[in-house]
Formats: C-alpha cells, structure tokens, sequence
C-alpha cells in the first residue's frame, strides 16, 4: 500500500514539473501580437522567464510541393541599447483603480548578456513550400539572465540582423524584402519580492516583453500604432495592411521524360543517357534538390559542386509507361537548366522531338548531330560513349521571382527506317546481262533467219 502511494505521489510530482517547464517555456515565447506578459487582471504581472526568444522567417515559395531542401545562409544578431524617453501608454482598464498610465522608456543595459547564436538554414532543412509561400521561422534566443537593472521600468533595446561573413542575398538565392535590419524590444522590469540590497541578477524579475518594427512611441492598441508590433523578424502588417515582408525563397521544378516511338526494343530494354546542367552565377553557396525518381530511371547521380547544383555522370532513362521521368524539386529561381539526350545506340537513327513545356507548349524537331560528337559544355562522361544524335532543352528563369508554372521537357525518339535502296545496286548487273542475252539472241535469231 505504501508503495502505490509513494508511486501515485512521484507520478504526480513528475507531471507537475513537466507542466511548470512546459509553461515556462511558454511563457518565454512572443505571443502573435508581438507582446508577452500582458496583464490578464488589473495591476497583476506575471514573472516571465529571462531568456526572450523572437522568431526569424524564411518564406519559402514552390509550385505544389510540400517540401524542398533550405538554402544555406546564416544571420548573425547583434543587441545595443535603444532609445530612452520614448512613451509606453498602457490603457486605464489594466489598472485598479482605472487610470491611463504613460512610462518613459530606458535605454536597455547590455552588460553581461551573452553574444546571441547566429539563426542558420542549410540543406539539412527541408522546409514546407506552397505556390503563396510556406512560413518556416527558427527561434532567435536573448538571455537576460545575468543583466543587473539599476531600477524599476522599460528598458529598450534595439536588436540588428545582419548576414554572417561571407554571405550574401545573391548567392544564398535569397530575395531580401525589406531594408530594415532592426527590430526593437522593450524588456518589463521590477525588483524581485525577495530583493536585497546588493542589486544581484537574481533580484530582478522580468513581467513582459514587447517586440516591434519602428523605434516610437508604444500604445496598448495592436496593428494601430507607427510602432508596428511583431513577433521578429517576420511578415509583418500594420492598419490590416502588409507594412513588411519577410525573406523569401523562391524555387521551381523540372519534370525530365523519355519516349520511344517505332523501337520495341530501345523501349523495353534500353535506358538513354541524360547529362544535365544548372548554371547560375549568383549561387554560390550549397544547394541540395530533391527528386522524384520513375521506375525508368535506371540511374542518376547528383552532387553539388562548389555550391551549385549539378549532374555529374549520366541520368539514364527508359520509357517504362507512365514511370519515364525524373522530377526535380526546388531548383532556386535564376538557374538555367540544360537538358541533353544522348542517342548511344550504333547503327540506329532516331527522329527526336522536344516538347518543352511551361507557359507556352512548344514542339522543336531537332537536326542530325554528326556521329561521334557530344552536347557542347556538358558534363564529362565518366565513360566515352558513341553518339549518332544528341538534343538540348534549355529552362531559363528569372531570378528570385515567383513562379506557379510547371516546367517539363518530354524527349522523343522516333525511330527512322531505311529503304532498302542498296539492292538497286546488287540487282542492275545481272539485270544488264540479261538484256545483253536477249538482244544477242533476237539478233542472232535474224540473222538465221536471212541466211535461209
């Protein structure tokens, strides 16, 4: 019996701490309005946590994807003081007995907090994508746990994001939508119940926190302020209308195919050599895409080369029905794509059609390529292969634009039967002395005829 009883007061014990660390962490987070602490009763704070966590966004744009891989960069956040003597008016109905009060900011105390971890998104992210662009935020965390307050009130910081060294917008693929760098935070501060004489870290209790746009004055009416409330560096809206926007990542896909007309054979058995290319001169740092492989994708190899996303080695295709394709998903708008098809089957010619598809369809019949040559610029075969016919599609976007277009390039081969006009040649010799025999027999056949 006192077992079950000690076990029913640990359980109960376990649930209770979980529950206090769950709310403690809630409690550290932006609400939407880009406030935390606000009073639930009048003149009743709430002691909030001292590690203020605001979000930074990535929009990410693709056309009925759910998911692509992120791009590589890296924001770094550096926090200085922010403007005293700026007002923060709270409403009469938070107060008892009900009355306006307006307080005059602080300039915030960075002494003793800590540098702030850079927010990086790599290739190891796959991030949500929609043609209206997907929301992926990460959590940008200020510890204010060893700042010494020299009294009570709101104390303003301003808070500057910045690219980490080596970065920049055009070679991460990243569009900035907004020159503004800086957010602003007023931190809600009053001595701790238990405060001693000695002003300790631990003698300050933090009761709220507010984040925002512009460096003005503060009211408690959301949207409806110049300040703008916000919870980062996010979307943001100000009178119910956009007042800026976050980054975006734009990107699109290639659906690649094969089909075979006229040649049971190649079409059953025989996978054709693909090599594609991406160029873009802006992309340098890692991109990483995804694929939807078709079971007539024999093989493929994809790497990133000095942070450009290419092919190296040889996509092989067959047509197997419905399943003749590759997909590939989240190429960053700006990159050219070049498709060749190689014809590595001797002796046999093919009639190729390129069905290019993506605003517009259009139907190319491409020339006879020279036995032996290969597509210009392409990659580097890891084997030397003959080729009697090659084509090329090429995929030119703009750069850091939306996109809601589906890209394909279906590649047909149709193959071309010979007529048999060699056996003309074979035939005409013994056709000529035929005709010799017969004229020198009716000839002859004459002459015996007037000799008698």
């Amino acid at each position: 019996m006192i077992k079950k009883i000690g076990a029913a007061i640990l359980a109960v014990v376990l649930l209770t701490m979980c529950m206090t660390a769950f709310a403690s962490e809630a409690t550290t987070t932006l609400e939407n309005n880009g406030e935390q602490g606000a009073f639930k009763n009048p003149d009743s704070p709430v002691i909030q946590g001292k590690v203020l966590k605001i979000e930074k966004e990535l929009k990410v744009y693709n056309l009925n994807e759910a998911k692509v891989y992120a791009p590589t960069i890296t924001y770094s956040y550096a926090i200085t003081a922010g403007s005293a003597g700026k007002n923060v008016t709270d409403a009469a109905t938070k107060h008892n007995p009900e009355g306006t009060v307006t307080v005059p900011t602080k300039a915030g105390i960075v002494d003793n907090i800590p540098a702030i971890a850079d927010v990086t998104f790599t290739t190891s992210d796959k991030l949500d994508a929609t043609t209206n662009g997907a929301s992926n935020k990460k959590s940008i965390s200020i510890d204010f746990s060893n700042v010494v307050f020299d009294g009570a009130g709101i104390y303003r910081y301003k808070l500057t994001e910045s690219l980490a060294s080596d970065f920049t917008y055009a070679n991460t693929g990243v569009t900035e939508t907004t020159g503004t760098h800086d957010r602003y935070i007023d931190v809600y501060v009053k001595p701790a119940d238990n405060f001693t004489t000695g002003s300790k870290p631990t003698d300050w209790d933090i009761y709220g926190f507010t984040c925002f746009y512009n460096d003005e004055d503060i009211t408690d009416a959301d949207k409806t302020t110049k300040a703008v409330k916000t919870t980062g560096f996010v979307d943001g809206t100000k009178d119910g209308s956009t007042a800026f926007l976050a980054d975006q990542y734009y990107t699109y896909n290639l659906e690649i195919s094969k089909k075979v007309e006229g040649d049971n054979y190649a079409k059953v058995n025989h996978s054709f050599p693909f090599t594609v290319i991406f160029t873009n001169g802006d992309v340098t740092k890692n991109i990483l895409l995804d694929a939807k492989v078709g079971s007539g994708v024999t093989a493929y190899e994809f790497l990133t080369t000095a942070g450009k996303p290419t092919y190296s080695g040889v996509l092989l295709i067959k047509d197997v029905d419905d399943n003749n394709s590759i997909k590939l998903i989240g190429i960053p708008m700006g990159t050219d794509v070049e498709v060749y098809e190689t014809n590595d089957m001797p002796g046999t010619t093919y009639k190729v059609t390129t069905t290019w598809t993506n605003d517009t369809t259009e139907t190319n019949v491409d020339a006879m390529v020279i036995s032996g040559t290969k597509p210009a610029n392409a990659v580097a075969q890891p084997t030397e292969k003959p080729a009697d016919q090659s084509t090329k599609s090429v995929i030119d976007t703009t750069k850091n634009a939306d996109d809601d277009i589906e890209h394909k390039i279906e590649i047909k081969n149709t193959l071309v039967t010979i007529s048999p006009t060699g056996v003309v040649l074979r035939i005409a010799p013994y056709v000529m002395i035929l005709a010799a025999g017969i004229f020198l027999l009716l000839i002859s056949r004459r002459r015996k005829a007037a000799e008698d």
